[in-house]
């Protein structure tokens, strides 16, 4: 594949930084291709995403509103007389626990066709990214490719939404949306255009793309004009064959129709093999495909086999066999045997091995790459190529419709113009204007690229010797444990407060030395990797200390329901995060830093963390880390308790207790009289009525037995 500078200079933006990129170009300039060769050989974890189905199939992705579950209404958090399904949470479907975890060890995220996505599409995209990955950064520090032209199709806003949608947006596009404003972004724009080759008219196509329509492109454009013309009257030794461009999908329909049933021969359906989910606005040719032999048709897709045919060819069915598949002769007057395709509709997955972002099939769709095809739409055209096409510009009626329809065709000489192109057709978008020249000149962006890779490399240096989030998250679980537990855990309580101490002094060292990198800076890799190496062997030992305290600490046993689950949450966050910076230090150790093994690192902790990977095969990794951290015993835990050994039996005599009878297990006993039980280990009936809250209803209902439990286990 040949690679141009801005080709290179957009790939090393997404490949050596973090900055977001806005991949923009004319139509024809290799945008598709740029998006599948960064999916091939991007290291990085990424997903592809659209904002139509379609779209999403031919880009190998997903809808946005499939992979973030978001309901099909405007995200208007700040207008309060709109009540949507975003501002009632029990109506959205919640993400699955895989899909959290893709969300979170999310490096990049592509988005095609960006034109056709709405402002407050892209700032529910933006909300959700930041809630789940905890990061307040635009799109919770996920790096961003848009690939589109802001100059093609727009994006589709009802009536009533556009009310709403005024109260807060500039405009509808993707760019005047809330989290544009904050994300730091480049705009690369694709020059070279593959599709045409004549100077003249990539002028006429460069005009109408900027708004800069003079008298003499008007005159070039309409001495197209020919409103008589009828592709079926016309001797075209060539064989050429046309295709007409509407603005309409009812009009594409009733040419097709009245075409078809005009032919003499009979009529043969193809009826599509549908299996699993594939959503019928995703369909990518149609389910009930009718063709006749002479019909004219458009391949609806690349040849997958032998490279025979590209999406948007236009042939004539010659021949229709059921058996042998369609044959179909082209403007060369070649001969195509055309076989049925099969298209995927995809998810995003976590392999279970590789640990890699996969694509997932979820359903499959097999039917012949032809349509019917005398006409179509401009909307449906765009990505695709014609040789020969008839346009009704008079009809357009929306911004963007007439470069598309034009920019379909390789030369000026393959259009034919049914009404003629005047100002009225072309709409011109100040807002899409202004955008446009907003982007730096290449050698700016060039010198921008080194800036920015050393500024990647920098802050995910800093963030290893960050342990804010650390201390946010003892600070919650010590207050939670102050508030619920202090009476019965006051030890484990003070533990934990002495944990949120020394991480809290660790914090204020580590901001020094974070200043200190900011001094010495990116380029002097020598001496960083020097001081990082002396920071790590500082900081490790702490961390170490802090884990043996605060995993026993944090094993206590709680009867209470809402806390136990306030605090398991808070907990496994925690514990999460104490992993992550141990693994940071043991890493910088063992390796020395580097970008590639920071991202690692932190993706085989968060997928390592998972309830429902309790069946796989641990990783090297993780067993080294489990044998360094292993799971505290029940001395350890309740090392304040005489007889922490009888604390499990009881635990599990309680259990059965509040099971059977159907009632909360502190009705039973609470947690404070299980310990204080445990720590008197009582061999009478007045030693047991000693305890606290154990009195005589309590005996009457369990004393006996208790101490017959007792005294066996002590015996033991």
């Amino acid at each position: 594949m040949k690679k141009d500078r801005l080709f290179e200079l957009a790939e090393n933006y997404i490949s050596r930084t973090d900055i977001s990129l806005f991949l923009t170009g004319r139509a024809g300039t290799g945008k598709t291709t740029f998006l599948r060769h960064v999916v091939e050989n991007t290291p990085k974890r990424c997903v592809v995403l659209a904002p139509t189905g379609v779209a999403a199939i031919n880009a190998g992705g997903v809808t946005i509103h499939s992979f973030f579950q978001l309901p099909l209404c405007p995200y208007l958090p700040d207008v309060k007389e709109l009540v949507t399904e975003y501002q009632m949470p029990e109506e959205r479907r919640r993400l699955r626990k895989e899909k959290i975890k893709i969300i979170r060890t999310l490096d990049l995220l592509i988005i095609d066709e960006i034109s056709m996505v709405r402002a407050d599409l892209l700032d529910a995209v933006d909300a959700t990214l930041r809630q789940y990955r905890r990061n307040d950064r635009p799109f919770g520090g996920v790096q961003l490719l848009m690939i589109g032209d802001a100059h093609q199709l727009p994006p589709v806003v009802t009536g009533q939404d556009e009310m709403w949608l005024r109260q807060v947006y500039i405009s509808p596009f993707f760019f005047h949306s809330k989290v544009m404003q904050r994300l730091e972004y480049v705009t690369i724009e694709l020059q070279t255009v593959y599709r045409q080759s004549d100077i003249t008219f990539l002028n006429i196509l460069n005009n109408i793309r900027g708004g800069v329509m003079d008298n003499t492109t008007y005159r070039q454009l309409n001495s197209r004009l020919d409103p008589l013309f009828d592709p079926d009257d016309t001797d075209s030794p060539s064989g050429r064959k046309w295709i007409r461009l509407t603005t309409h999908n009812r009009q594409a329909e009733k040419i097709n129709q009245q075409k078809l049933k005009a032919l003499g021969t009979p009529v043969h359906t193809f009826l599509a093999e549908i299996e699993g989910n594939f959503p019928e606005n995703s369909f990518p040719a149609e389910q009930e495909l009718r063709l006749k032999e002479g019909a004219q048709v458009m391949f609806l897709r690349n040849d997958s086999r032998e490279g025979l045919y590209y999406n948007g060819k236009i042939a004539t069915v010659t021949e229709i066999d059921r058996f042998n598949g369609i044959t179909v002769t082209d403007e060369n007057g070649d001969e195509i045997v055309v076989l049925k395709e099969k298209w995927e509709n995809i998810s995003f997955e976590i392999d279970k091995n590789s640990k890699e972002i996969v694509p997932k099939v979820e359903g499959t769709f097999i039917q012949y790459p032809l349509k019917a095809a005398w006409a179509v739409t401009i909307h449906k055209s765009q990505g695709l190529t014609f040789d020969n096409v008839i346009i009704d510009a008079a009809s357009a009626f929306s911004f963007g419709q007439v470069y598309v329809a034009l920019s379909r065709c390789r030369s000026l000489e393959g259009i034919v113009l049914s009404s003629p192109i005047s100002q009225s057709c072309l709409f011109d978008n100040a807002d899409v204007s202004q955008f446009g020249s907003d982007s730096k000149p290449v050698s700016e962006m060039e010198h921008l690229l080194k800036e920015a890779h050393d500024t990647y490399y920098m802050n995910l240096l800093k963030d290893c010797f960050s342990f804010g989030e650390l201390l946010r998250l003892f600070g919650w679980t010590a207050g939670t444990f102050r508030s619920h537990l202090q009476r019965t855990y006051p030890e484990q309580t003070e533990r934990l407060d002495e944990c949120r101490r020394k991480i809290r002094d660790m914090e204020d060292v580590a901001k020094k030395f974070r200043r200190e990198l900011d001094r010495i800076g990116a380029k002097e890799r020598d001496l960083l990797a020097e001081r990082v190496s002396r920071a790590s062997d500082f900081f490790l030992p702490t961390l170490f200390d802090v884990s043996s305290v605060a995993r026993p600490a944090l094993s206590v046993s709680i009867d209470n329901k809402e806390v136990k689950k306030s605090l398991s949450n808070a907990s496994d966050e925690l514990l999460l995060e104490l992993s992550l910076r141990i693994q940071y230090m043991e890493k910088i150790q063992e390796q020395g830093f580097s970008i590639e093994v920071c991202l690692e690192t932190r993706n085989e902790m968060i997928l390592s963390d998972s309830q429902s990977d309790k069946g796989r095969s641990k990783t090297k990794r993780e067993s080294v880390l489990k044998e360094k951290t292993p799971k505290p015993d029940i001395s350890q835990i309740y090392s304040d308790n005489r007889h922490p050994e009888l604390i499990e039996p009881l635990t599990e005599w309680r259990k059965v207790q509040y099971t059977t009878r159907n009632v909360p297990a502190y009705l039973i006993l609470n947690q404070r009289t299980l310990l204080s039980i445990a720590d008197a280990a009582p061999a009478t009936k007045e030693e047991l009525l000693a305890v606290p809250g154990f009195g005589a209803n309590k005996w009457k209902q369990f004393g006996p037995e208790l101490l017959r439990l007792i005294a066996e286990h002590r015996k033991s």
